[in-house]
């Protein structure tokens, strides 16, 4: 195995923006040259793509079904009640009650309307009486209706109190309980992870999947286990982020929730090949808990030094504090196991300091509010500042104006086992740091004397410790500044054992050979697809690099191949549909390779499913930097209603056509979008300009040395006519073939009718003909009658007036409509001298706007000049 087909794909069950430790991991990787995919789920719940660092990102959007199926049958367990006993839904109260009241004010008004008649004498006394009984009956069963409600309601607030008591006291029980913990039962979601990953690491087929974290060690094991049906080894690695036994617990994250957890990852790490963690003692708990084979490698989470010269603002700055006030930092999660709720009440006994909280995920939960609220009874809250986080790889340069960076986190098995990840963006930032006496942290702290450890929950000790450290500030920042101390901690080193680790695994040694994981983009590079119609796309690629050899192009198709144009990548419907190996694989190649994208007839690059367009792919592109613009080729652009108002000859005359309905449909959601979209927009001939605002006119190109022809025109007796018609005008053919068919049978003519056969095919038959028929429908002519052109062969063609008046020069074309085609075509056999002037005149109009250099000035603007 060579290290370029190493393919790797990692899942972690968030969506990685803010996940430090996935992305290095990923990058390390990607550095030397492995193809790196990590699945991630969306947080907005739609999928999307990005390189970061080297390494593919896709975010899954993932349901969780069953996750929610579960919720949902725990709360209508928990809200049932027998039958009649109270109101399972206030809204049914509510519309109970509303009735009542309604058929209550009817029945006056019903009584309003027969007083007043019996007054004035009319209507039966009898049938008066009558009404008057039937609607005493009314009252009192609406009545007695409106006290049931309440009765019923006022039971059904009784028994809620012994059914809610009830199941309070269940949970506080069974919440308590670390058997049984069924991990299927209980946390249904590591499987609706399984539905949106499994079927992905089947399809990418990688050598190595890469769990992170407990939640996909199932789905990574369960993939290894279909891949040996397929006759391959499928190495798995499973990153324990923490130890998950001892996990903290807070909210939902009960005892039984995490052991239930612990119990997921039981089931499957003795099937991992390799084990990873993130301190030596979680390192030796799990070989011997789990009786493992290799000890798992240690993989501290410590910064990468280059995130330190990132230019961003810094903490000070932010909250705009003085440089002489003393500033204790805390960044990273908010719960109440961290033990920040220690730091605020330290703050009391720390008249002088102000404390900032990098609040992650951010400053509006219910966590941040309580610590506000702890700070306003303390009244230091003029002291507390609580921050929205800044990105992964700002974090360091942002926190390094601080003067202490604390870690209060209280005592769980996980807690005591961690070295966190902020304990070494602290280093990088310059940070002395006073941290709770958990023991992994106490023993390295101690050991590197890089500050100060305090009795966990203990305010006191800690504002003692943090006075300590103040006290002497300059000493522990000379010990945290020290080359070795920061060599210690450094990621790069992390980095090689891990990739020490990987190499063991594919049996060689993987070497760095795009230090940063992302080759920068030396040159432009430009991508046009994924239809390349008509060779198109290939012929511009082409002149561009002729004309232009410091910018790269490629062509790519995704149709049949049918008529062999040439093309520089190639996909197959079925991949583009469906591939999602073939689709990464291009996705993964154009965030790291190309500078410039042009979309193809509104069709996205990377892959389609039904109803997308080109738009799906832009936020992607937009946020790797690479431009984009649009190319419309005719029909998929082309307003059937705007071109049948404006063309007496228009294949859109009838409205009601099955085809031209859908067509109209499909072309004004195309424009729709287009409204919105903010890139440049080709168009490839002049009539499409009425159909596109600000379109700009990209002529169509000819190979001219293919339809160079020495071939004599129109000295044969009998005149070879060539009709090709392509999908767009077969319409318009049904109008060609009776007139040629006759001329033929008449022996005016020799008549070629061709469609479907080869390009090399159609070009020598285009070199042999005496005349061409293009389209007389569109009014404007296309790559068949630049063709024709170029080899100098008598175009016929409709051209109507306004694209002619458009043209920088006269179009050679002979001007027929399906009304005159015969006239014209025995005008132009019997008027031979005049039919080769309009021959001979095609090949320099080619020259001037068709040989491909006319194409190359109008890229240029779009990709970024000369």
């Amino acid at each position: 195995m060579t290290t370029a087909d190493l393919r790797v794909v990692m899942m972690v069950a968030n969506d990685v923006t803010n996940d430090s430790r996935v992305r290095k991991e990923a990058a390390a990787l990607a550095e030397t040259g492995a193809e790196v995919t990590v699945l991630g789920v969306s947080a907005s719940g739609l999928p999307s793509r990005e390189m970061l660092d080297g390494a593919l990102i896709v975010r899954v959007a993932v349901p969780f079904s069953l996750r929610e199926e579960r919720k949902r049958s725990r709360k209508a367990r928990r809200d049932w009640r027998p039958p009649l006993v109270g109101y399972k839904h206030r809204s049914t109260y509510v519309a109970r009650s509303q009735r009542i009241q309604a058929e209550l004010k009817e029945l006056k008004a019903d009584s309003g309307h027969a007083v007043v008649a019996a007054k004035s004498g009319q209507g039966n006394p009898l049938k008066f009486k009558a009404g008057v009984a039937t609607r005493l009956l009314r009252k009192s069963r609406w009545q007695a209706a409106k006290k049931a409600t309440w009765v019923r309601k006022g039971v059904g607030n009784k028994a809620d109190a012994p059914f809610k008591f009830s199941w309070r006291a269940y949970d506080g029980v069974i919440h308590r309980l670390p058997w049984p913990a069924p991990w299927r039962k209980l946390h249904p979601e590591a499987l609706d992870l399984e539905i949106a990953f499994g079927d992905l690491i089947d399809r990418l087929e990688p050598d190595v999947v890469h769990a992170h974290d407990m939640h996909v060690i199932g789905v990574a094991t369960r993939a290894a286990g279909r891949a040996k049906l397929r006759g391959k080894h499928l190495k798995v690695v499973y990153d324990a982020h923490e130890y998950v036994a001892g996990l903290s617990r807070y909210g939902a994250r009960t005892r039984r929730s995490i052991a239930a957890w612990a119990n997921h990852e039981r089931e499957y790490i003795g099937q991992a090949d390799r084990v990873i963690t993130v301190s030596p003692a979680i390192a030796r708990t799990l070989q011997q808990e789990h009786k493992l084979g290799h000890e798992p490698t240690v993989i501290m989470n410590t910064p990468n030094p280059a995130d330190v010269s990132v230019e961003v603002s810094d903490i000070r700055s932010r909250i705009g504090l003085r440089a002489e006030v003393p500033l204790l930092v805390y960044s990273g999660g908010v719960t109440r196991a961290r033990g920040i709720h220690t730091a605020v009440q330290a703050l009391v006994d720390l008249p002088d300091a102000h404390l900032a909280v990098v609040c992650v995920p951010g400053v509006a939960t219910d966590a941040v509010r309580a610590l506000q609220a702890q700070a306003a009874a303390l009244e230091v809250q003029d002291r507390l500042h609580c921050l929205d986080p800044v990105k992964p790889d700002e974090v360091v340069a942002f926190l390094r104006t601080a003067d202490v960076g604390l870690i209060p986190i209280l005592r769980y098995p996980s807690h005591e086992m961690s070295l966190p990840n902020k304990l070494f963006e602290y280093a990088f930032a310059g940070l002395p740091v006073v941290v709770s006496d958990m023991p992994s942290m106490k023993e390295f702290v101690d050991r590197t004397r890089i500050g100060e450890v305090f009795v966990a929950a203990d305010a006191h000790d800690l504002a003692s410790k943090v006075r300590t450290v103040l006290g002497d500030l300059d000493t522990y920042r000379e010990r945290v500044a020290d080359p070795g101390y920061q060599q210690e901690v450094s990621w790069s080193g992390q980095a090689e054992k891990l990739r020490g680790l990987y190499g063991e695994l594919v049996g060689r040694q993987l070497e760095v050979i795009q230090p940063g994981g992302r080759p920068v983009k030396a040159q432009r590079r430009l991508l046009l697809g994924p239809v390349n119609s008509a060779g198109q796309a290939w012929l511009w690629a082409t002149a561009l690099e002729r004309e232009v050899p410091d910018i790269k192009a490629e062509s790519l198709t995704t149709g049949s191949g049918a008529f062999d144009f040439r093309v520089h990548r190639t996909g197959t419907y079925r991949q583009y549909r469906s591939d999602l190996r073939w689709q990464l694989e291009l996705t993964a190649y154009t965030l790291r390779e190309v500078t410039h994208v042009l979309f193809e007839a509104g069709r996205p690059m990377f892959g389609q499913q039904r109803g997308q367009m080109w738009t799906n792919d832009v936020p992607m592109l937009d946020q790797a930097g690479i431009k984009h613009g649009l190319v419309f080729h005719g029909s998929e652009i082309r307003d059937p209603a705007q071109h049948r108002a404006q063309y007496k000859w228009s294949p859109f005359r009838n409205a009601d056509d099955e085809l031209t309905v859908r067509l109209q449909a499909a072309n004004d959601l195309m424009r729709t979008h287009l409204e919105d979209y903010e890139g440049t927009v080709f168009v490839t001939t002049p009539d499409l300009l009425e159909f596109v605002d600000n379109g700009i006119w990209l002529p169509l190109t000819v190979d001219t040395e293919e339809f160079n022809s020495s071939a004599p025109v129109l000295e044969r007796e009998v005149p070879v006519v060539l009709h090709a018609p392509s999908a767009s005008a077969l319409k318009g053919s049904a109008y060609v073939d009776p007139v040629l068919t006759d001329l033929d049978a008449r022996g005016l003519i020799k008549y070629q009718r061709v469609r479907g056969v080869p390009h090399s095919e159609l070009a020598e038959m285009v070199r042999n003909a005496d005349i061409v028929v293009d389209q007389l429908l569109l009014g404007s002519y296309g790559v068949f009658a630049c063709e024709a052109m170029a080899a100098g062969r008598v175009t016929v063609g409709h051209i109507a007036d306004p694209v002619r008046d458009l043209l920088p020069t006269d179009l050679p074309i002979a001007e027929a409509t399906p009304d005159d085609l015969s006239e014209v075509i025995e005008r132009l056999v019997a008027e031979r001298d005049s039919a080769r002037k309009i021959a001979d005149a095609g090949p320099e109009y080619v020259r001037e706007l068709h040989d491909g250099h006319k194409s190359v000035e109008v890229l240029l603007p779009f990709l970024d000049g000369r």
